[in-house]
């Protein structure tokens, strides 16, 4: 257990002294790896209140910082996901329910609140004042929903607390459960997550690499073969240990950093698709408040539109003439046409044809 000066001579000021944690604060340094100075945010989980879980954000020693547990699962992307639009959402169930990877009711419906929640929900409207206030902040935030644009990085940050992976309000990574930083949720304390990406990781992995190469009987090809399987499964399957190797922490870092690098990777994957789901759903329901509907990338029905008697007499009379896209067609021996073709002018070398017979939507 490193010391209180210890733990300030790394540069880490705003852990509280050891004599407050629950659980004894390890350095987040080794004598292989440089440390992450000036990481910020230090989950120590000395001011939870003892508690746990994803349900309230928690107070950090940084006096102006917040760490963020609270993960708000995408209910209607889920469903998107997985529901047939056509049918209902008991009937979806029932059908998945006979599925091997059956995920259960509550991954695509929003709990109902508490008795307690409900009862402070209707308390307040009770409040003098506060009610008013309350109810106006509901109509405000339903009239900004469709002028906001979409936050991607709020969307990613959810998805990451999702796995365990929390962050502070400005983004920043946070040390992971218990104020342990060599964990796949903490490896990468101090990062900010919206600006990571592959080559985040893959830099720390090049230096851990080479020091492992340098300390240890690890070659380079050994090396590429244990990123490789955790980049593909999120799994090392080998015994090796850091014991085994004579070194600290730094092979347990390779394998946490690279675990860290496959479940960011994947919650990466999944914000953009949720991005997109949302980017989607905006899109049409702009569309909807103008009367009309999106049937494929580039048509667009006005569902209002009514058309105008004058301007059909006058698009008759003007292109019902030999040649022209609604002239009259024989309709075979008799040489009188059918009822169709006599009422709607002919369908002559792909003339004209009225909507509800396929005819064409607009085009935007």
């Amino acid at each position: 257990m490193a010391t209180d000066q210890e733990i300030r001579d790394a540069g880490l000021k705003f852990i509280p002294q050891q004599k407050y944690l629950q659980n004894p604060f390890e350095l987040p340094t080794t004598p292989e790896e440089e440390p992450v100075i000036n990481q910020g945010i230090v989950n120590t989980n000395a001011f939870t209140g003892g508690g746990g879980g994803n349900d309230f954000s928690v107070y950090n020693p940084d006096p102006n910082s917040i760490i963020n547990r609270n993960y708000q699962p995408n209910y209607d992307y889920r469903k998107s996901v997985d529901y047939n639009p056509e049918l209902s959402d008991l009937q979806n169930q029932k059908i998945m329910q006979g599925t091997a990877n059956f995920k259960g009711y509550d991954y695509y419906n929003k709990p109902d609140p508490t008795g307690v929640e409900k009862l402070l929900g209707q308390a307040i409207n009770y409040v003098p004042y506060i009610g008013t206030i309350k109810r106006g902040a509901e109509f405000l935030g339903n009239a900004l929903q469709g002028v906001m644009p979409i936050n991607e990085r709020a969307i990613l940050e959810n998805e990451l607390r999702g796995a365990g992976i929390y962050t502070d309000d400005i983004g920043r990574i946070a040390i992971g459960p218990d104020g342990k930083y060599n964990t796949p949720e903490g490896i990468m304390a101090g990062y900010n997550a919206y600006h990571m990406n592959d080559k985040t990781f893959d830099k720390r992995t090049a230096n851990i690499g080479k020091s492992l190469q340098d300390r240890t009987s690890l070659t380079e090809q050994q090396i590429n073969d244990i990123v490789n399987e955790i980049s593909e499964t999120g799994k090392y399957s080998g015994d090796l240990t850091d014991e085994d190797l004579g070194v600290k922490n730094l092979f347990s870092n390779l394998i946490n950093v690279n675990k860290a690098k496959f479940n960011f990777r994947n919650k990466k994957i999944e914000s953009d698709k949720i991005y997109e789901f949302e980017k989607k759903r905006k899109e049409e329901e702009k569309l909807a408040k103008q009367g009309k509907i999106r049937l494929g990338d580039n048509l667009v029905q006005d569902t209002t539109y009514k058309s105008d008697p004058a301007l059909s007499r006058e698009g008759r009379k003007n292109y019902t003439g030999k040649g022209m896209a609604f002239e009259k067609q024989s309709g075979g021996v008799t040489g009188k046409g059918t009822a169709n073709e006599r009422n709607y002018g002919g369908r002559k070398d792909g003339g004209r044809v009225g909507y509800k017979h396929g005819g064409l939507a607009s085009i935007l």
